[in-house]
């Protein structure tokens, strides 16, 4: 990315400091010892690649380095394994912060333990692999907005970029029928954590229906489920993701009924100047609006400009006959 290229000696630094994406077995089979450093694995960067599966990683660029030691979570209880225990680094190297412009990004409500306890529409969820500020400050903007004479129930609901899928599964506990997508390697943690949030859910007689579904930014929606409500948390610190991930947002609302487009809600903690990208690429086709901001995280939802499906169908149409 241009940022990257300017600033060579902080790129290396700048993928291991966000989003957690770890592996589920080495979270649940290895169980390191509280001595053993517990690996970060970076968020994946999405729509680089074709087809439906993530792409494989480029063998002629230089690894990057792994990321420190995590901290110690304190809140881990003596019978939980020792990477209960671990939390991704919580020293935050992103342009903002080195310049000085951000101040809040390394505070306790960025907590990155690797698992997390929360409660979530009247359920008390453990959530393997950690979440975000960005994802906890979205599910409570969902609790408070689909509750009762504003229901979610029996809607379609695709997110994007779901990582360990804590806005998604919050949305299929309030009534959602619920697609969570991200990259092949996301697929066990996501898969684990539904599987063990379903059992509580048919405990307590609540009805949960989410499933997962591989989708790699930019590449074809055709597959994915039409949806009413699209929704993404801290998607856009990657200067290479954003193009892909507003193609795959702008994809998803067009195949939604002309009628009722869906709307869009995409939560966004800034990192980067060069992320301005993102909010010029959808105020191309998209009404925006900031719904919530809690401190540091703003959540904005779009809608689809009115009159707009219909040029872009038209263009393709008349490319199509040519």
């Amino acid at each position: 990315s241009d940022w990257a290229e300017n600033h060579p000696q902080q790129h290396p630094k700048v993928r291991a400091s966000f989003r957690p994406r770890p592996n589920l077995q080495n979270l649940m089979a290895s169980q390191p010892s509280a001595s053993t450093p517990t690996q970060e694995t970076p968020k994946p960067q999405e729509g680089k690649g074709a087809g439906s599966a993530a792409p494989a990683p480029d063998t002629n660029q230089a690894a990057e380095p792994a990321a420190p030691a995590p901290a110690e979570n304190k809140a881990g209880g003596a019978d939980e394994p020792a990477w209960a225990k671990k939390s991704m680094r919580k020293r935050c190297e992103c342009e903002m912060c080195l310049s000085g412009k951000a101040t809040t990004h390394n505070d306790e409500s960025h907590d990155q333990a690797l698992d997390q306890k929360l409660s979530v529409a009247g359920l008390d969820l453990r959530i393997i692999g950690g979440t975000t500020k960005c994802a906890r400050v979205m599910v409570k903007f969902f609790e408070g907005l689909y509750k009762e004479g504003s229901s979610l129930k029996n809607k379609t609901v695709v997110e994007v970029g779901s990582g360990t899928g804590l806005v998604g599964m919050c949305l299929g506990l309030l009534g959602g029928k619920v697609t969570l997508t991200d990259q092949s390697y996301v697929m066990d943690v996501l898969d684990y954590n539904i599987a063990n949030i379903k059992k509580q859910a048919d405990a307590a007689k609540k009805n949960f229906e989410v499933k997962t579904q591989e989708h790699v930014w930019g590449t074809d929606t055709s597959s994915l489920p039409v949806p009413e409500v699209v929704v993404g948390s801290d998607l856009i610190f990657a200067h290479e993701g954003i193009e892909p991930l507003c193609k795959s947002l702008k994809a998803l609302v067009q195949k939604s009924d002309p009628k009722n487009p869906a709307v869009c809600y995409i939560a966004v903690i800034r990192r980067f100047e060069w992320e301005n990208q993102f909010f010029k690429l959808m105020d191309m086709d998209f009404h925006s609006e900031v719904a919530h901001k809690d401190g540091d995280i703003v959540i904005y939802k779009y809608v689809w400009k009115a009159g707009k499906r219909q040029v872009d169908e038209s263009k393709t149409t008349t490319s199509n006959k040519k």
